[in-house]
């Protein structure tokens, strides 16, 4: 079998970069002795989805799809402003960038934590099921575990879903658009012409994989892990089959209202069927606050930012410090004090629209009862100052921004003591306002009103008496999910043009185009470009 079956493009690329000066590309591929199949046992086999989920964390803390993801979802929309610096102390350009909505340039914060490790995640989920489908879909037979072949094929299944659903997020027009603009691979190179030469894929056909591969996870994933049955390492943070579905859920809410039916019947499986292994029982803070194996009661699927990875000893790759830059402690949680990379603030649009600040900047009653704002945001002064409205209130440190003002910012991450937190990336308060509106949408005003109130009865707001309900439930959102890069891609979803926030200006229409250029390593070597 030959090994380069197992790269991905993108590695594929670099590697021949660096040896390009040393032997012949084509050399590259012919080696002088075959490769042994590199899964000879189910406990080898095992590393095959270990490998496809450390990709998606990239090699590397800058380079993991989880924190560079989230950024775009909330700077392009409205939820969030950049603190103005104070003299030497400048925001990262391409975060600046995207706050100014430009986007006919490549977004360089994007290339290693997004295009890359994605990349790197579908090259190694299609090795693993190439070796699936050239054993006629029982590989290892001999074991008698094709339970366990199944929910491997499974998870490799999920991981490369969930690859192309940031690579399209990312580099691609929201759904539906037929421009063809990023590399298309469901399987691996096997010389280097076609590593160099990959077929380009549209929105709609990367939508179609990502949906395609959901539905063979959730039919092939178990519902939760089992000791005794599965491979310990699966207890880890691993996808199972409601966690396929709640992505799933969201994709097809992101192709918009005429699959909304179908992300419904997703989300009444997720939320109804689960066995109560998913719950909204305890307050907003515990999804975010766990490490190892443990997890907050509504998290369907979160990223384990520990040792626990099945590869041994400590993992310097599970620490990813992107989110410092909007968050308000660094990933050691030593306090706000002693970051120095953030930027991101709440904006005030955001804060005045779901009513926690008024006209003039200051908190309102409100936030002060909501679980939320206290459990999840911190209010910083600028200076030492006393204020009683509210425990979760300290002086701006530092200097680093030029302002008398007080700024809300995020303090969802690194929750647990330190880079270690876990890191919930499916949560079952999604999944609620997700199918609230889609009932509120289809007329259904008590199931969706029901749903509204699971969530702010979990916030501690009490139920929803008012009489625009569709809108609340776009604010409740708007609160429940800000700083985990929903809002862009909710708004698009719904096909609701984007307002200005801060920036000032006018709503743009829900289809502009919020998305990076290809990296130029990329467009330079790959024909298909040319």
């Amino acid at each position: 079998m030959n090994y380069t079956k197992y790269i991905s493009l993108s590695f594929t690329v670099f590697v021949l970069l660096i040896f390009s000066s040393a032997c012949d590309n084509e050399e590259f591929f012919e080696l002088e002795r075959p490769v042994e199949d590199p899964w000879l046992t189910l406990a080898d086999f095992e590393k095959a989805p270990i490998g496809a989920y450390y990709a998606l964390s990239g090699n590397g803390g800058n380079r993991t799809i989880f924190a560079h993801g989230r950024m775009a979802g909330e700077l392009f929309a409205d939820g969030v402003n950049i603190a103005p610096p104070a003299s030497g102390f400048e925001p990262n350009g391409d975060v600046e960038d995207m706050y100014a909505r430009v986007t006919d340039v490549p977004i360089g914060i994007f290339d290693n934590g997004v295009f890359n490790s994605g990349y790197f995640a579908v090259g190694l989920a299609n090795g693993g099921l190439d070796f699936i489908e050239e054993n006629d879909g029982r590989p290892l037979a001999s074991e008698g575990r094709q339970d366990e072949v199944d929910r491997i094929a499974g998870e490799l299944h999920f991981v490369r879903a969930y690859a192309y659903y940031w690579l399209t997020r990312i580099y691609m027009p929201p759904y539906p658009s037929d421009e063809k603009r990023i590399p298309f691979r469901i399987e691996q190179a096997d010389n280097f012409d076609e590593a160099i030469t990959s077929e380009l894929a549209s929105t709609n056909d990367l939508y179609g994989v990502i949906v395609e591969d959901l539905r063979a996870a959730k039919d092939l994933l178990p519902e939760r892990y089992e000791e005794g049955v599965h491979n310990p390492s699966y207890a880890d943070g691993r996808a199972n089959k409601f966690a396929a579905a709640a992505l799933l859920a969201k994709v097809l809410f992101h192709m918009g209202p005429e699959m909304h039916d179908e992300a419904l019947a997703e989300l009444n499986f997720v939320i109804d069927q689960n066995g109560g292994d998913y719950t909204l029982d305890e307050d907003p803070i515990e999804a975010f606050n766990k490490t190892g194996i443990e997890r907050g009661s509504e998290v369907i699927w979160y990223y384990a930012l520990w040792a626990g990875d099945g590869l041994g000893g400590s993992s310097n790759w599970k620490h990813p410090n992107r989110f410092q830059n909007y968050n308000a402690s660094n990933r050691q949680a030593s306090g706000p004090e002693t970051n120095q990379n953030r930027h991101i603030i709440a904006s005030s649009s955001f804060l005045q629209q779901v009513g926690w600040e008024d006209a003039s900047g200051e908190l309102t009653t409100e936030a002060t009862q909501d679980k939320r704002f206290n459990q999840l945001f911190l209010r910083l002064l600028p200076s030492v100052q006393t204020d009683t409205i509210a425990d979760n209130i300290y002086p701006e440190p530092n200097g680093n921004f030029a302002t008398t003002d007080a700024y809300v910012w995020n303090n969802r991450y690194y929750r647990a003591g330190d880079r270690v937190t876990n890191l919930p990336i499916l949560r079952l308060a999604d999944m609620y306002l997700l199918r609230a509106i889609i009932r509120a949408q289809s007329g259904d005003a008590a199931g969706a009103t029901a749903d509204l109130n699971a969530v702010r009865n979990r916030a501690g707001i009490g139920d929803y008496t008012g009489s625009d309900l569709e809108n609340a439930i776009h604010l409740e959102r708007f609160k429940e999910m800000a700083f985990e890069g929903d809002r862009l891609f909710y708004l698009q979803g719904l096909r609701m043009d984007i307002p200005a926030g801060d920036r000032g200006g006018s709503v743009v229409p829900w289809d502009s185009p919020f998305y990076s250029e290809i990296p130029d390593y990329e467009t330079d070597i790959n024909q298909a470009f040319n």
